[in-house]
């Protein structure tokens, strides 16, 4: 099926011939390469030949030379996988990798569909090439028509051709294992966007040496054939290295004594093990060079030293598998082999260069191929370190504000409140203590029939509150105050509400409704064991979540996640936003699983989160609800934002209904509103005066059935736009207008659900100090009317 991918390195528009395509690693091309039909070394120059009308571009002297490539040796290139992005799935992740695609032309793939090439498993397809197995592509992650499968088109993202060899070297390099289902394919495809600039032929790298000469087309240069010699290991290369290395002399002739003539070196006053350590962690050109420059590194690590350079062969040569393994099938002599001759051998033979042929050329590509691994490495590894630490703390979200200085030390606490399997049913004594401020420092909780105070944090403070359940605890809603409320930006916990398996709720301390509320919830099929978090020092606590354990046997291995209505800090109904799925009675966090939010996306936004102006997890949601049931959602008038200063902020959203339905108006962001506003009068009809902006207004036919059907969100950092979408092809943006070369992350609703309202989080603009509040997250709520 075809497989466009216009917008990969030039847009369609843009294109007035046909063009070729690098795969995005090794920077070879996805497509069929020219082979001469006679070698540069027997041609006959053109002055000697007896032919007159010889084509100066025949094949006979264009192209790779046969004597050292072939085209058996060339078949690998011409197939690759596709990494792209969906922003019509549904899914959370809407990355995708393909299985076998072949480029056609004007920066087009064919997707092999057939299933030809592919191997099922219990679980999923697996598409193969070259040895190289890939993750079948989710239907949901695919966008697809009657017989077309699009990757992109040049009004929206990229996607990266890859060869399946430089796949499984990327893989090794970015996991440490060969799994290409170990891959963060959300993080890899933008490390790659960021990299990649829309009107180039490839990455910002260095691809090394031989250059390509790629400019739009794909030149097949006699001397260059390295480029083109799969890079992966063949049986016969490995006989022939196990031959070589057994029947070649690698000894090197005695070092010169010049001792007496090195009048200073800044090495010489290194320790042994400090050097030997420091030379492992060195590039391989890096340590000869060294060894070359400085005598004493030169004399520590001679040719006698072969315990460094047995070593040094696995740290500096990752990529020459094939010689670990004879090193350590002995088939070299421990004893006699001179393991820095062959560590230079090796070097010399593996270095990537123009002219190169022979039986090395598989193994110099492949070092190449590692050197751009590396430098993708550089970008992906701090994603995927930002997203594992926050993966980790998904369940022990940060309630404290500001966040502890770093010269602040904080401990991990853990309280077990249950010891058997049976006492999670059975209530206890629960007690809060709060400290002079009236924030929590700690809680004890002791169950029934034992007299043992199990303790997270303090046991004692100024204020303490007990309550006694008569069941198990199924939660604990956590009351913290608005960040943004008062000048004074802070916030911890000042009250605590828990919920008994019974349904009973038992508050204590401050819980406000002008409060904002985090629900850490026991799930489904799990028991409370304890509590565990991060404090400070000084006492504080800056981070909380609850130890559970599964009731049941459950065969899946999966992490445990809280469900999505779980995770923001809900900010408490008002009049404005008032309604039958957000109010004191019944807040929103309450309806799960019958209301679902879609995250905006689900990419790093910021690599790091540390240094943002203010965590994610203490920036109040807002709720606007513009469809709690049926009746609602056919009464949609409009609904509106409020955009000061231009297209750059979002301050204020608004839902109008119908005069005939008798609902109110609802709007989120009224803080917001007061400060720009920039007076002491607020008009809570939020009407044009006395505001200095604009409102931008989306009118939708409710009574004559049309619906919001999707809500997308671009981010650069921050929040940049938001779109809806509604059945009748109609839509409205917010924000910052739509750019060719940012992401669009889609929020659609499963089959049978609507979108009901929209989750919002105003944030203060460090950056902007005109304006203080701007939107800084959006998503979709969506449930079955």
């Amino acid at each position: 099926m075809p497989c466009c991918s216009s917008s990969l390195l030039f847009p369609v528009t843009q294109l007035i011939m046909p063009v070729d395509v690098r795969c995005t690693v090794c920077g070879g091309p996805p497509l069929q390469v020219h082979i001469a039909e006679k070698s540069p070394k027997v041609r006959v120059p053109r002055n000697e030949s007896d032919s007159e009308d010889s084509d100066p571009g025949s094949d006979d002297e264009e192209g790779y030379d046969p004597q050292i490539v072939s085209e058996e040796d060339v078949e690998w290139i011409e197939s690759c996988a596709l990494l792209g992005f969906n922003k019509r799935s549904t899914a959370i992740d809407k990355m995708y990798l393909t299985g076998r695609a072949t480029y056609d032309d004007y920066g087009c793939f064919n997707v092999d569909d057939s299933g030809e090439g592919m191997i099922s498993t219990s679980r999923k397809t697996i598409p193969t090439s070259n040895g190289v197995q890939f993750p079948a592509v989710p239907n949901s992650q695919c966008i697809t028509s009657d017989d077309s499968f699009v990757i992109c088109d040049a009004t929206q993202t990229s996607c990266y051709p890859i060869h399946p060899p430089c796949l499984q070297l990327l893989t090794r390099v970015l996991c440490g294992n060969a799994k290409i289902e170990s891959l963060d394919k959300d993080i890899l495809y933008h490390t790659m966007s960021n990299l990649h600039d829309n009107f180039a032929s490839g990455l910002d790298l260095d691809y090394g040496e031989p250059e390509s000469g790629f400019d739009q087309t794909w030149y097949s240069n006699s001397g260059a054939e390295m480029l083109v010699i799969n890079p992966m290991a063949t049986p016969s290369f490995t006989e022939f290295l196990r031959n070589a290395v057994s029947t070649t002399e690698f000894t090197l002739p005695p070092p010169s004594m010049i001792t007496s003539r090195v009048q200073h070196d800044p090495f010489a006053t290194i320790p042994y093990d400090v050097a030997h350590a420091l030379l492992l962690l060195l590039p391989l050109d890096t340590v000869i060079a060294l060894c070359a420059a400085s005598y004493p590194i030169h004399a520590f690590f001679g040719p006698s030293n072969r315990a460094f350079w047995r070593a040094a062969l696995f740290a500096c040569m990752p990529w020459f598998w094939e010689l670990h393994e004879l090193v350590r099938d002995s088939t070299l002599n421990p004893k006699t082999t001179d393991y820095k001759g062959l560590f230079l051998w090796a070097d010399k033979h593996t270095m990537p260069r123009e002219g190169l042929h022979g039986p090395f050329m598989g193994v110099a590509n492949r070092r190449r191929i590692w050197g751009v691994c590396l430098q993708l490495a550089e970008e992906y590894n701090p994603r995927a370190a930002v997203k594992t630490r926050e993966r980790l703390n998904v369940d022990l979200p940060a309630v404290l504000w500001p966040k502890p200085k770093e010269k602040v030390s904080t401990r991990t606490a853990t309280a077990q409140w249950i010891c058997d399997e049976m006492s999670h049913t059975r209530g206890g004594v629960f007690e809060a203590f709060w400290g002079k401020e009236g924030s929590l420092v700690g809680m004890v909780f002791t169950v029934v029939e034992s007299s043992e105070r199990s303790v997270f944090g303090e046991g004692s403070g100024s204020i303490e509150e007990a309550a006694v359940l008569e069941t198990g605890i199924a939660g604990l809603v956590l009351h913290l105050p608005d960040i943004f409320l008062h000048e004074k930006v802070e916030t911890s916990i000042r009250g605590i509400t828990v919920l008994t398996a019974s349904g009973e709720s038992h508050r204590l301390g401050d819980t406000s409704p002008q409060y904002c509320q985090r629900i850490l919830s026991v799930n489904p099929n799990h028991g409370l064991t304890g509590i565990v978090g991060h404090i400070t020092n000084d006492g504080q606590i800056f981070r909380i979540g609850l130890l559970q354990h599964p009731l049941v046997e459950d065969d899946d291995d999966g992490e445990l996640a809280p469900a999505l209505l779980h995770r923001p800090l809900w900010k408490g109904p008002t009049s404005f936003t008032s309604n039958a799925l957000h109010n004191t009675a019944s807040p929103i966090w309450s309806h799960h699983p019958r209301l679902q939010a879609l995250p905006s996306t689900t990419r790093i936004l910021n690599l790091y989160q540390i240094q943002a102006a203010y965590h994610e997890d203490v920036v109040p949601i807002d709720v606007l609800v513009w469809a709690a049931d049926a009746r609602e959602l056919k009464s949609v008038r409009r609904i509106s934002a409020y955009q000061p200063g231009g297209d750059r902020h979002v301050g204020v959203l608004r839902v109008d209904f119908t005069p005939e339905s008798g609902i109110a108006p609802r709007v989120v962001g009224e803080e917001a509103g007061r400060w720009l506003v920039d007076k002491a009068e607020f008009n809570p009809t939020w009407d044009n005066s006395g505001l200095n902006g604009a409102w931008v207004s989306f009118a939708v036919d409710g009574p004559g059935g049309e619906v919001v059907v999707g809500v997308d969100a671009v981010h650069d950092e921050e929040l940049k736009t938001v779109r809806l979408r509604t059945n009748r092809g109609r839509e409205v943006i917010w924000g910052e207008e739509l750019r060719d070369y940012r992401t669009i992350d889609a929020m659609e609703p499963a089959d049978g659900e609507t979108i009901v309202g929209l989750a919002v989080g105003f944030v203060n603009p460090c950056y902007d100090l005109q304006y203080r509040y701007a939107w800084s997250t959006v998503s979709a709520l969506t449930m079955v009317l």
